[in-house]
């Protein structure tokens, strides 16, 4: 289906960055492969130094080519911005009779953010036909997100920010609200009284790559707990949406949801460190942790007494996203377990029990699934839904301001705890399972 897209010019501070090599630029291309970028669409990258475009884009990106220009910036220079209002003024006046929106899109390590988002209002870069399009981790802990968020509505309004939470764009995260909200099957025992636990998993085969002095600085629990594992965590615990499904309500329901999440115990947290890790960044007593493990629950009510746990890490066995939904076992039934699975072959998989063929009366578990790409055909990866929905003014996808803080406050007894002592650290072989790895025998 073709989306109507408005003028729209995109400046990209970082474009030259990993981050927007392996995501951005390739979700722009096939935004623009299946014809939904027309000549309404500008794309104008910022680079510290001298690029030209061809550097940037190459063979790969060609497509982007007639959208796309260059523009060298210091970030930390309020002269450049002033250049930088006059560039896009020009282009929005000479191409779009200045009636375009301006996203600025920051991929750009945390401790800029702030220096960029005030050099924009300095400069009378934020109107109301602007929007800022930011990339986590939204601050380091309770308190220096606290104060980026505040500092940012200085300038911004919160409906000109988009937080963006890529996990929350994956169309497999998308289908949880409305598998919840429009099956009655499961939406009528969503709920402790028939559901035992939930478990939240993102396995990665992958290591740092490279990134030693973001993972020396973050971590997993601040890189992908506090975001991506708490947002799903906050999607299956929300209340299902009403029966005219509407999904302008999801920021405002995961918002109640993490807000009944308690505090994590820090008795119950787990982290671990591979093998191998500390020669690769050069840090031999480095404790940041490659993988973290939390143990949760929730003061709703439906979900008192119901296990949620979150666990994360690097250097796995394989690349698997997951939500598993184990329901309770009865005294007549075997126990089930319900899993959205966000990566890879993304889908919804329910476990059955059934009888085996033959003489003999037993019971063998069997899975019934559904596949998004074996039934619809491509599915749209993540950064393209976020720069569409952006495009859009839709906001169910992005982490809100209130989202990021009750993330935060939720991690706070960990992260204090863990920045005392080191003695937790556990150490875990490459190509372990995250059940090995929280398994303390292994």
């Amino acid at each position: 289906m073709e989306v109507q897209l408005k003028p729209t010019i995109l400046v990209v501070f970082g474009i030259t960055g990993d981050l927007s090599q392996r995501y951005l630029l390739p979700a722009l291309s096939q935004i623009c492969a299946d014809g939904h970028l027309s000549r309404n669409f500008k794309v104008l990258g910022l680079s510290r130094r001298q690029v030209s475009l061809n550097d940037v884009l190459a063979e790969r990106f060609k497509a982007l080519k007639p959208h796309s220009s260059m523009l060298r910036l210091n970030p930390n220079q309020l002269s450049d911005y002033h250049l930088l209002k006059e560039t896009v003024e020009k282009i929005d006046d000479d191409e779009f009779g200045g009636q375009a929106q301006i996203i600025f899109y920051l991929v750009v390590p945390p401790q800029a953010i702030l220096t960029i988002i005030k050099n924009l209002g300095a400069a009378g870069l934020n109107y109301r036909r602007v929007k800022l399009l930011l990339e986590k981790p939204f601050g380091t802990d309770l308190s220096s997100a606290t104060k980026l968020i505040e500092e940012t509505a200085k300038y911004f309004p919160e409906e000109q920010v988009y937080r963006i939470d890529h996990y929350l764009a994956k169309e497999s995260a998308q289908n949880v609200a409305v598998f919840l909200g429009s099956n009655a099957l499961f939406r009528n025992v969503w709920s402790n009284q028939f559901i035992d636990r939930i478990d939240v998993s993102a396995a990665e085969a992958i290591g740092i790559e490279g990134r030693k002095e973001l993972w020396e600085s973050t971590g997993t629990l601040r890189d992908f707990v506090q975001s991506h594992l708490l947002q799903l965590a906050a999607l299956t615990l929300m209340e299902p949406c009403s029966h005219k499904f509407d999904f302008a309500e999801l920021p405002h329901r995961r918002l109640a949801a993490l807000r009944k999440i308690k505090a994590a115990d820090p008795k119950k947290a787990i982290r671990g460190q591979y093998d191998g890790y500390r020669q690769e960044v050069g840090m031999p007593n480095s404790v940041s942790e490659t993988f973290a493990s939390l143990e949760l629950s929730s003061s709703d009510k439906r979900w008192q007494g119901t296990s949620i746990k979150v666990a994360t890490g690097k250097k796995l066995d394989q690349k698997l996203t997951k939500i598993d939904i184990h329901f309770k076992k009865t005294q007549e039934a075997e126990a089930n377990v319900l899993t959205l699975r966000l990566h890879p072959r993304e889908g919804i998989e329910l476990d059955l029990w059934v009888k085996e063929p033959g003489y003999e009366h037993r019971l063998q578990k069997q899975p019934l699934r559904f596949i998004y790409e074996q039934r619809f055909g491509r599915v749209p990866e993540a950064y393209e839904q976020v720069l569409i929905d952006a495009m859009r003014s839709k906001q169910s996808l992005f982490a809100s301001s209130g989202e990021v803080l009750e993330s935060w406050r939720i991690l706070e007894p960990v992260q204090k705890k863990w920045a005392k002592e080191s003695k937790d650290l556990r150490f875990y072989k490459q190509g372990s399972t995250i059940e090995q790895v929280l398994d303390k025998n292994t």
